[in-house]
């Protein structure tokens, strides 16, 4: 008990101690939250791009501390065709200077595993951010690849580029990566996804602050937790010239393309480009990873100027708000701070608001008066726009480190415009020293964006020894201590072998290699372990760089070992008696403390069963008793043990982790013991018994190597007089004999005898002998008390020659062990067998290394040993790890370096394999490949391998060739006919055709005053008469749709040399011509409108002869000298055509150039001619043209002119509104056709099944080549549901039929009504009209395997056997039958007339669906702007809470319409009616417009019925309920906003284009009943939102694989118009380019209704009716056919490499490994299409897309597709056989010889008698 009760008081005080102590651990809490919250974040790694050459943070440093300024001029490598000063506008008057990056067009796709075509259309920004993150990382010392899966985050500042928009628009296609590369969303997520991070992941725009906001979020998120790490910054990159000519429009710009930050001579900014990355680590993780400490961030901050005096204007107050909360955050006074890197634009506006916020913020009260020091980095590079802020940092990490301030160049004087005297603010109009205080330096950093978002950070420079200081960076792992000349490994990776070469050139030349080698080693050993691999070793500094040189060279090097990696499956191999050597494993003893320990440690175990000490044994000196006892059995076999035990344990902590484990004899023990099925106790007591038990057997037994098989050798010891065995069979021809001696000598005698090589073993018994046999009782004994478990690592037995079983594990095992024979050849086969594809000896030395290459299949593998007698023991360990390292296998070359004091040094970052990857105006996407010609009109060309033809490309603008502005007629500036001649014969003659056989002028090319035009050339393959059609095409630069100009045909000169003989001779001029004056020429001409300017005035002097002209003509001075690039000068062709005007009647009509015959060029260059020019019937003319001495120079048969009006030149391009026509099909050839059978419901007669199932199990692998489905007729009472009935079928059915290889059958989906087939008086029955949409598409996921055919109704049944003959026969996959005729679809151009704005849309109340998202509410804009339409209803689910609603309707209604926003479901018909019923009476309803939509895209495979319900829903319920709801009414209009999906079947939108199909039937269908109705096929829109919104990246890729661009805001309100002004019910409004169709890549299925616009038919299988043209390229199978196994192999792998390239847009398949997985390269789902649909082009095969998926490699496919042929081989075989038994016997004996029958039986008979048992 408790004598003293406790009184109040010591309550009161209990009390009070407990409240004390609780309130003590709460301020502890909220202190370390406190703390927490403004915790310093370390910088760790810094990479940037900047102008002047700056691609590292030392260069840019360089930049600074050098005072060097990198503005320059404009690039000339992209395209920019705006000249230094503007356009001429006023308004747009600038430099042609800024900061620009070197190479921003270059870029390692590979590296990154992207595929050169997406990276092509990646904005050059991702590019360099990938780069920069790459480097950030290598610079923090972190292996990137280590940081997949981490919550690692990525904060990038900047905006989308132009890139997407004004270049990569200008080729023939981006192949639809054009969304992903442009998306500034997806700057952040590609670093994310490409390197595997999972912390947030955010791309901002707050314009010039982006890159500071990014850092102050990354920062935050660090501090709270949210990320470990981060990678932030930001990056700006112009792909044109547009902010130049907006800001100059401000007049923002600088006069000499210079910032002048704070100078009295500011006048306005210079932009440039950057980009910059930082890697952001808490400054404890920093220091516990041993990462350097570049800097710290002490505090940051972000606000906005809000409500200020402009949106764009800077705020004084808001500046200075945001510094004192960054110093609040960094817990700091401004006193503390000593310098700060300003935003410091140059501009007379904000440069005084900042140095005025400064002042009152940084400016007074400084300690000791010392002045804040003030600069920019804009005065160097200018102003980087998103990557400022990081450019900033980057330069005061630097320079906190250096000790040095920068000075700011261009400040002759401060701007007066500021008081400096309010405070204590210094310009470094110098560079200064920065001195210590006693305290850290500190710095901080300025950003202001346009929009009003400032941000502000603060800095301090890392402790010297303190927290975030550098200190040594030393591993824990192996133990190894360095001593004086220890071999140090430098490793070395790359992606490619020549990026290796280059890493290592890099190293060699980097002063970092001035370190300890020790040093550049271990910082070697944390860079990522890429594909290509080298390990360079050296005792000293001098020895390491010879080995890197020699790398870099290409050479090889005695301490270099290099190789490519591999899968890397390790075996360990543990060597056997015969091994062992005095002192064996004493250096590793020495040097790593891991063997050390290891060796010990078996050695106390194993000594408790020795006489002697087992570690004296080994390391005994030579010549002592105890050295000899390490050939006794009992010493040798424990020693082994010991060592490879060690060896076992320093691999480990090496990283090296074996795939399997097997041994030799003895060394079987190790392995198990490694393996985990013996304790080290267990073993070492097994190990010593059977060591002591053999010993003291008596000697006399004897053991002799022998090269014999196995078989042979058996076969000689059968016959032996004494006792003798195998004792291992080490390889095919390697045995050893075992036993008595007498018998072992006698048996090798007889084998010698043979001829057979032996040698006898110095061994001290007969091991695996009949003389074992004494021991055997004994050591069971002992192995029965030894516990075994199961192995970790999979072990092969060398007792059984195979994967050990649960047998290993028993005493039995371990008996047979000793006695039975070593299969030392089986267990090496069973391991690569089990994948071990490298091999490293464990053991004392390299003795069994030989024996395993023996026993290889793939001998190629390298193999290995740890140690080799006589050999240094470190160096030889690191070899060997650098063989298996650099083949593949794992080693952690950081454990080397365990305990060796190494310090980190900043190596070269990676050498990146460039590319230029920046399409030449004009240029196709895959530019690279394009050669360039030296023609002045066409640039660039490229060879068409399907056809034999080329392609040309070139731009034309009057900066490039400015002799086409002379050129001007009605006053339009055209390019002259003459140069479509010029541009026809200089790509005939590329191809042999160098002679115009005719050509005719389409259309003129007007050519634009700012700006250019891309022109193609297009010449196909020759006909039977060699010629070949040409034809060229133009669009603007920057977009549009293709026109074609001219076609015609070429032919070779040797066709047209009869024409030679015409041009004029003789005389000049004719003696009978007279003379005719030409100075009056030109002044007629241009009162005829020709207003030529000097280029094009070439007339000299003329004479006329009857009806003939003569004429001499030449070129100004500045054009002659130029003429020599071309075949015949435009301007000097077209001036040879003006005398024709001498003496014509006044006023006559303009006239162009229609059409030329036999043109030919015979002397190209000239630059004055003379010219006969002569009648040549119906108002033709021909010309002779000769130079001086009469040779002529070019001759034109026949040339005919028309006339043309002004408004014809004036109207420019629109893109072009295409129609569903439908052309009949020629009927096949008589003939059978195939057989065909019905499935699910009877059709046409054929034999009717049930369903498919039916089909498949009574035709089994003969399923008739023709199988119908007919879709059954659906029920009107519910249309929708209907359709989704039909089409859900639909797909279950060709799911079913796609499931597998159907051989040479095809699906025939048969509709009835589904379409009007352009008869437009049958109204379609919609819900069968959606099942074409899906079937198209599974048409283009699955080319070859489906026939679509419509008939009118059930008697049309009748035609469906001849007409899917015809079908077939004709190459068709989508044909409709009416009256007995096939007609196919195909698009062509729908003739329109501009439509007049207002009564399209009536007079009253305008519906339209999805009215508030983007693409409502453009046309809700239209319609009142441009109709006139003064009521709108618009729906939406959302209603006036959609985003946006409300300042839609606020600006609707100030253009004085009345909006009523309501929010519907439109796939609800009580709910739509409702809506419809509420419009008032006074403004009763007139057009309907039906914008709503969704998608929810996947291939055929994933689609589900409830997925196409999700995609019906708002379109085709909807759709419908409109059509019922309003059809009594007196509708103007009917708008329904389909997709392009449905016409052509876009892959993966399967769902969509069936529903979107329906919109385009129910179009139809109103129409027939005599209702309004246009169905508008919309292609993709260039906007963000809307239809474009619901488009996913892969959607996107599809539509771009069309042939059609994106259309603009302004086309498609156009189209819209021109629409609803025909009489179309449906119009496909995609602006389609027929040279992007034919430039698809081989492969890629051409949609049937494009066929025409593309003038080409789809490569496709060889169909089962007809077979190609004999000419056709031979097919795999016929190619690998007659060749050896290998040849096969080789064959079928390269093709399946270069179908690879080929769909990844490489230059071919040289940069491909057969073991690259598909989805490392970078081909996704729609890249794997692409993939399968070459592969059954190219192969014949019916292939699923899950077969390219499932043999993911090359190698796998390849082999894939082997098996498949052979397959295919068998079954011909066996129907070939079929065929044999159903000819009469005699007959077969009359066609076949003797020989061939005997043959044939022969291997029936074979055959039988392999399967009969079976």
């Amino acid at each position: 008990m408790d004598d003293h009760p406790e009184t109040n008081e010591d309550k009161l005080r209990r009390f009070l101690k407990e409240a004390s102590k609780k309130l003590q651990e709460t301020q502890n809490r909220l202190r370390e939250a406190e703390d927490r919250a403004h915790e310093p974040i370390a910088v760790v790694g810094m990479a940037c791009r900047f102008p002047g050459g700056a691609d590292t943070p030392e260069r840019l440093w360089d930049l600074v501390l050098a005072e060097r300024d990198a503005i320059t001029g404009f690039p000339a490598d992209r395209g920019w065709d705006i000249a230094a000063g503007g356009t001429g506008d006023p308004d747009t008057v600038f430099p042609g200077r800024g900061g620009f990056l070197t190479d921003v067009a270059g870029f390692d796709p590979e590296f990154f595993g992207i595929t050169p075509v997406e990276a092509l259309a990646m904005d050059p920004q991702q590019r360099l951010l990938l780069e920069c993150a790459w480097e950030a990382l290598e610079r923090g010392g972190v292996d990137p690849r280590s940081l997949r899966g981490s919550r690692t985050g990525v904060f990038v500042g900047g905006a989308a580029s132009a890139y997407t928009g004004s270049v990569v628009t200008d080729s023939v296609t981006a192949d639809g990566y054009a969304m992903t590369g442009g998306l500034g969303s997806v700057a952040s997520g590609r670093l994310s996804y490409t390197l595997g991070l999972e912390g947030p992941s955010l791309t901002l725009d707050t314009a010039c602050s982006s890159s500071l906001v990014a850092l102050h979020l990354a920062v935050r998120s660090l501090r709270s937790g949210e990320c470990a790490s981060a990678l932030a910054g930001g990056a700006t990159v112009m792909a044109d010239p547009s902010v130049f000519v907006e800001f100059s429009r401000q007049r923002g710009l600088s006069a000499d393309g210079r910032c002048k930050a704070f100078s009295a001579r500011a006048d306005g900014t210079a932009f440039s480009e950057g980009v910059g990355l930082l890697l952001l680590e808490r400054v404890s993780d920093a220091r516990r990873a041993g990462h350097p400490v570049l800097a710290v961030l002490r505090g940051t901050a972000v606000n906005s100027d809000g409500e200020s005096n402009g949106l764009t204007a800077p705020n004084g107050p808001s500046q200075r708000r945001v510094i004192r909360q960054a110093l609040a955050d960094a817990r700091l006074s401004a006193a503390e701070v000593d310098a700060v890197e300003a935003h410091g634009t140059g501009t007379s506006l904000g440069d005084p608001i900042e140095a005025q916020a400064l002042l009152a913020t940084y400016g007074g009260d400084r300690a000791g008066g010392a002045p804040l020091w003030l600069g920019s980095i804009k005065s160097n590079i200018g102003h980087t726009q998103a990557a400022a802020g990081v450019a900033g940092v980057i330069k005061m990490v630097l320079a906190l480190r250096h000790g040095r301030l920068p000075k700011t160049l261009h400040v002759d004087s401060p701007t007066d415009r500021v008081d400096w005297s309010t405070g204590s603010v210094g310009l470094l109009t110098d560079t200064v020293d920065w001195p210590r205080t006693g305290r850290p330096r500190r710095a901080a950093v300025s950003s202001f964006g346009i929009s009003g978002t400032n941000a502000h950070v603060v800095l301090e420079e890392a402790a010297e020894n303190g927290p975030g200081g550098p200190e040594p960076a030393v591993s824990e792992a192996s133990g190894a201590s360095a001593a004086p000349g220890a071999v140090t490994p430098w490793v070395l990776t790359a992606r490619t072998a020549p990026a290796l070469r280059a890493q290592a050139a890099r190293l060699a030349a980097s002063p970092c290699v001035e370190a300890a080698p020790a040093d550049v080693g271990w910082s070697l050993a944390h860079r990522a372990r890429l594909t290509h691999r080298a390990v360079v070793l050296g005792a000293d500094r001098d020895e390491l760089l010879s080995g890197v040189r020699a790398l870099a060279a290409g050479g090889s090097h005695p301490g270099a070992v290099t190789g490519e990696s591999g899968p890397g499956r390790l075996a360990l191999v543990f060597s056997g008696q015969g091994s062992q050597r005095l002192g064996m494993g004493g250096a590793l003893h020495a040097r790593f403390p891991v063997f050390a320990e290891a060796f010990d440690e078996a050695c106390a175990h194993l000594d408790k069963e020795l006489d002697r000490p087992l570690r004296d044994v080994v390391f005994a000196d030579e010549g002592t008793r105890d050295a000899a006892l390490l050939d006794t059995t009992a010493y040798t076999q424990a020693a082994l043990f010991a060592v490879e035990t060690a060896l076992f344990r320093l691999l480990r902590s090496l990283g090296v982790t074996p795939a399997v484990l097997l041994g030799h004899s003895v060394g079987e023990i190790a392995a198990c013991c490694a393996a985990g099925v013996f304790s080290l106790v267990d073993a070492a007591r097994l190990v010593a018994a059977r060591g002591r038990l053999m010993a003291a057997l008596p000697a006399g037994g004897a053991m002799t190597a022998v090269s014999a098989p196995a078989a042979e050798v058996e076969a000689v010891l059968a016959a032996a007089p004494g006792p003798v065995a195998i004792a291992a069979v080490n390889g095919p021809s390697a045995v050893v004999l075992s036993g008595e001696r007498r018998a072992v000598d006698e048996a090798a005698g007889e084998l010698a005898a043979r001829g057979h090589r032996t040698k006898r073993l110095s061994v001290s018994h007969a091991f695996h002998s009949p003389l074992m046999d004494p021991v055997l009782a004994d050591f069971a004994e002992v192995a029965a008390t030894v516990e075994m478990s199961p192995p970790s690592i999979p072990v092969v037995s060398a007792l059984t020659g195979r994967v050990a079983d649960d047998t290993l594990r028993t005493p039995e095992y371990w008996v047979d062990h000793v006695r039975r024979p070593v299969l030392f050849a089986d267990a090496v086969r069973a391991a690569e067998s089990l994948g071990a594809d490298t091999w490293l000896e464990t053991g004392p030395d390299a003795v069994l290394a030989a024996m395993v290459a023996d026993n290889l299949a793939d001998g190629g593998r390298p193999v290995a040993a740890v140690l080799r007698a006589g050999h240094d023991e470190p160096r030889t360990l690191l070899t060997a790890l650098s063989e298996v390292f650099t083949a593949g296998a794992d080693v952690d070359w950081a454990a080397v370096f365990a305990d060796v004091p190494a310090h980190r040094v900043d190596l070269p970052t990676y050498a990146f394999q460039r590319r230029r990857l920046w399409p030449e105006p004009g240029q196709p996407a895959g530019g690279w490949a394009l050669e360039a010609t030296g023609h002045p009109l066409l640039g660039s060309s490229v060879d068409l391998p399907d056809s034999g033809g080329a392609l040309f490309t070139g731009l034309l603008s009057a900066t490039a060739q400015p002799w086409t502005a002379d050129h001007v007629v009605l006053g339009t500036t055209l390019l002259p006919g003459t140069a479509f001649v010029e541009m026809a014969v200089r790509a005939g003659l590329h191809v042999g055709c160098g002679s115009l056989r005719e050509l005719t002028v389409h259309e003129p090319l007007p050519l634009p005053r700012a700006g250019a035009v891309v022109v193609q050339a297009t010449v196909g393959g020759p006909d039977d008469d060699g010629g070949r059609p040409v034809s060229i095409h133009s669009r603007l630069s920057d977009g549009g749709a293709w026109v074609r100009h001219a076609s015609g045909v070429l032919c070779p000169p040797a066709a047209a040399e009869a024409e030679a003989a015409e041009v004029s001779g003789g005389a000049w001029p004719p003696t009978d011509a007279a003379p005719v004056a030409v100075d009056t020429l030109y002044a007629s001409l241009a009162e005829r409108g020709y207003d030529y300017g000097p280029a094009f005035r070439g007339a000299r002097s003329a004479w006329r002869r009857g009806d003939e002209l003569f004429a001499e003509v030449a070129l100004d001075e500045a054009d002659a000298r130029a003429a020599k690039g071309f075949a015949l000068h435009p301007a000097l062709l077209d001036a040879a055509l003006h005398p024709v005007f001498l003496g014509a009647p006044a006023g006559r009509e303009a006239r162009l150039p229609f059409a030329w015959t036999g043109v030919s060029v015979w002397a190209p260059g000239a630059s004055s001619v003379r010219v006969a020019i002569r009648p040549s019937g119906d108002g033709a003319v021909s010309l002779s043209l000769s130079d001086a001495s009469g040779r002529p120079v070019a001759t034109v048969g026949s040339l005919v002119s028309r006339p043309v009006g002004a408004e014809r030149l004036r109207s420019t391009a629109a893109p072009a509104l295409f129609r569903m026509a439908w052309n009949e099909v020629a009927a096949a050839p008589a003939g059978t056709p195939r057989p065909m059978v019905a499935a699910g419901r009877d059709a046409a007669g054929l034999p009717p099944h049930p369903d498919l199932a039916s089909v498949f199990a009574e035709f089994g692998e003969h399923t008739p080549p023709w199988v119908v489905f007919p879709v059954r007729a659906t029920d009107a009472s519910d249309v929708p549901e209907a359709a989704l009935e039909s089409v859900s079928e639909v797909l279950g059915a060709v799911r079913h039929w796609l499931s597998r290889d159907r051989g040479d059958a095809r699906l025939v989906v048969a509709t009835r009504g589904a379409t009007d087939a352009g008869a437009g008086t049958d109204a379609p029955d919609p819900a069968a009209a959606a099942v074409w949409g899906l079937v198209r598409t599974a048409q283009n996921e699955h080319p070859g395997r489906i026939l679509l055919v419509d008939v009118p109704d059930a008697a049309g049944d009748a035609g469906l056997p001849a007409a899917v003959h015809t079908a077939v026969t004709a190459q068709e996959t989508q044909i409709a039958v009416r009256d007995g005729r096939v007609l196919a679809p195909r698009l062509t151009e729908a003739a329109t007339a501009s439509a007049a704005a207002g009564p399209l849309l009536g007079g009253g109340t305008v519906l339209i669906t999805g009215g508030t998202g983007a693409l409502g509410a453009v046309f809700a804009r239209h319609a009142v702007r441009e109709h006139g339409v003064r009521d709108l209803l618009l729906l939406s689910r959302s209603g006036e809470r959609a985003p946006g609603a409300a300042g839609l309707v606020d600006e609707l209604r100030a253009s004085g319409a009345r909006v009523t926003v309501s929010a519907c479901d439109v796939a609800d018909r009580e709910s739509l009616a409702a809506a419809i019923s509420a419009i008032t009476a006074d403004a009763p309803l007139s057009a309907v417009i039906h914008a709503a939509g969704v998608l929810d895209d996947g291939l055929l495979d994933a689609l589900t019925p409830d997925r196409l319900a999700a995609v019906f829903r708002p379109k085709v319920d909807a759709a419908w309920h409109l059509h019922s709801l309003t059809e009594h009414l007196p509708l103007s209009a009917f708008v329904l906003f389909s997709s392009a999906a449905g016409v052509l079947g876009n892959a993966g939108q399967g769902n969509y284009a069936a529903a979107n199909v329906f919109l385009d039937a129910l179009a139809q269908h109103r129409r027939a009943r005599g209702l309004t109705a246009t169905s508008l096929a919309w292609g993709l829109w260039d906007q963000e939102g809307g239809l474009s919104a619901e488009l996913d990246g892969a959607a996107r890729d599809r539509y771009a694989g069309t042939g059609a661009k994106a259309l603009t805001t302004g086309q498609g309100l156009a189209l819209f118009d021109r629409a609803c002004a025909t009489d179309l019910p449906l119009a496909v409004a995609a602006p389609i380019d027929p040279a992007a169709l034919r430039a698809r890549p081989r492969g890629a299925n051409l949609p049937a209704p494009l066929r025409d616009l593309a003038a080409a038919h789809p490569a496709r299988p060889d169909d089962p009716v007809t077979d190609r043209d004999a000419t056709r390229v031979r097919r795999l199978p016929e190619r690998v056919a007659g060749l050896d196994e290998a040849e096969r192999d080789a064959v079928l792998l390269d093709a399946v490499l270069t179908m690879t390239a080929e769909v990844m847009g490489t230059t071919g398949p040289d940069v491909l490994r057969a073991d690259d997985e598909f989805t490392r390269l970078g081909l996704d789902s729609l890249a794997v299409l692409r993939l399968r649909n070459l592969v059954v082009d190219a192969t014949g095969l019916d292939l699923s897309v899950a077969a390219v998926f499932e043999n993911p490699t090359p190698a796998a496919l390849a082999a894939f597709l082997k098996e498949e042929f052979l397959a295919d081989s068998l079954h011909a075989f066996v129907d070939t056989l079929d065929d044999l038994d159903a000819i009469d016997p005699d007959v077969v004996e009359d066609l076949l010889d003797d020989d061939v029958l005997d043959r044939l039986t022969a291997v029936l008979e074979s055959l039988n008698a392999k399967w009969s048992g079976k």
